[in-house]
């Protein structure tokens, strides 16, 4: 059967203030008339039944991903609360475990909780290829066409010859990659020729496999973490093992090392809800290329993001730059420093700013 492993644990930094620690981005419906994990576990309801969606989530935010959810009726069980974050792998090694202790014909679809998709059909369309693709060993994952150099995101360097998989014909003109490696998040140099060059995709972060086959890319790349899961039974132990497990993402122990994974191109209207300039990709914009969002006054604005939530706003003669005005902080910067906005976080917690966290 299908499974999905929806991760929802991180805090959404770069997208501060409006993020915060216990209000991260995925709770919020940026863009989109529901929370962004709401979405994300509606968007595949025709493909992967409810009981079948595992969530991956801090136990900070337990009783807040209960209560968003509640009406879509995730069994209870299907919830990892991790006692402390530990990154994408640990918490989808556990979850592969469980699903594959009660289904040996399991493959699971791992999704991030914060993205935008515009093209819902397409998406489950490759999703559903990229099933059936995992079905013969691979570790799927799917390649985002870059569009602009991009120094926030992965990417993903494939094979320039493709694979010849076995497709159930739901899209057209399939082909899939092996993957040759990963690169994070290059200089804005490397960036621009990873547009030049066709063998370059960006890291949507979805990975499709067999839990059986994942575990064991695991035991092989990583014997000291899956001798820990493997040691994790129930929930005391969860909270006694939990703290020995190393925090290190999936695409950094495994699929950097795997000669299993395999990279199914993907174009769907993709949009990564990373950062403040991902509502560009987003939001219809004035004549200016201006974004404007609650009460304000502007003149003679350009390419200029103005997001607030209750106060007027007033600029004049901004230019490629982010306002962003919350009940307790206020962010002022330009587009290009967008990624450095988690240094923001940093500095607060230094500082112990502990309400604007």
């Amino acid at each position: 059967m299908n499974y999905a492993i929806i991760l929802a644990g991180g805090i959404g930094s770069r997208f501060w203030p409006l993020s915060r620690e216990l209000e991260p981005k995925q709770f919020l419906s940026v863009c989109l008339k529901r929370p962004m994990i709401e979405e994300t576990i509606c968007r595949i309801d025709k493909l992967i039944k409810k009981e079948n969606i595992y969530i991956a989530a801090n136990k900070n935010h337990s009783r807040k991903i209960k209560k968003c959810l509640r009406h879509l009726h995730i069994p209870k069980e299907n919830f990892l609360f991790e006692p402390q974050t530990k990154n994408t792998l640990a918490p989808i090694a556990l979850l592969s475990k469980r699903i594959n202790t009660q289904d040996k014909n399991a493959v699971i679809a791992v999704l991030p909780s914060d993205h935008f998709i515009r093209y819902q059909k397409r998406f489950l369309d490759l999703l559903s290829e990229g099933i059936d693709m995992a079905r013969f060993s691979f570790i799927v994952t799917l390649g985002i066409h870059p569009q602009r150099p991009e120094t926030g995101y992965g990417y993903i360097k494939i094979n320039p010859k493709p694979l010849s998989p076995q497709s159930s014909g739901k899209t057209e003109n399939l082909k899939i990659y092996g993957v040759q490696r990963y690169i994070e998040k290059p200089k804005l140099s490397r960036a621009k020729s990873f547009i030049k060059d066709k063998r370059y995709y960006w890291n949507s972060g979805i990975f499709i496999f067999r839990p059986d086959v994942m575990l064991g890319e695991i035991k092989k790349f990583r014997p000291g973490a899956y001798k820990i899961i493997m040691g994790i039974k129930n929930k005391k132990d969860l909270n006694k093992i939990w703290p020995g497990l190393p925090c290190v993402s999936i695409d950094y122990a495994i699929m950097e090392k795997t000669k299993k994974a395999v990279l199914l191109p993907a174009d769907y209207g993709w949009v990564d809800m990373g950062s403040w300039q991902a509502i560009e990709e987003i939001v219809r914009k004035d004549k200016d290329g201006n974004i404007f969002r609650g009460k304000y006054i502007d003149i003679g604005s350009k390419n200029t993001t103005v997001w607030s939530d209750n106060r007027l706003v007033v600029t004049l003669g901004l230019e490629k730059a982010i306002v962003v005005d919350t009940k307790d902080a206020i962010l002022v910067c330009s587009k290009n420093k967008s990624q450095e906005i988690k240094k923001v976080v940093q500095i607060l917690k230094q500082k112990n700013f502990k309400k604007e966290i």
